[in-house]
């Protein structure tokens, strides 16, 4: 099984809700990429 996730890669941080991810887009400046977790 697999569910979308969004990472900024500069602060190695995972959101796993786009509205906390662009949240910490807005706030820090740094870009968050769209990323896939396949979980078991």
């Amino acid at each position: 099984m697999s569910s979308t996730a969004w990472k900024c890669f500069r602060c190695d941080l995972t959101f796993k809700e786009e509205n906390h991810a662009k949240l910490h887009e807005e706030i820090s400046k740094h870009s968050v990429r769209s990323v896939k977790i396949i979980t078991a």
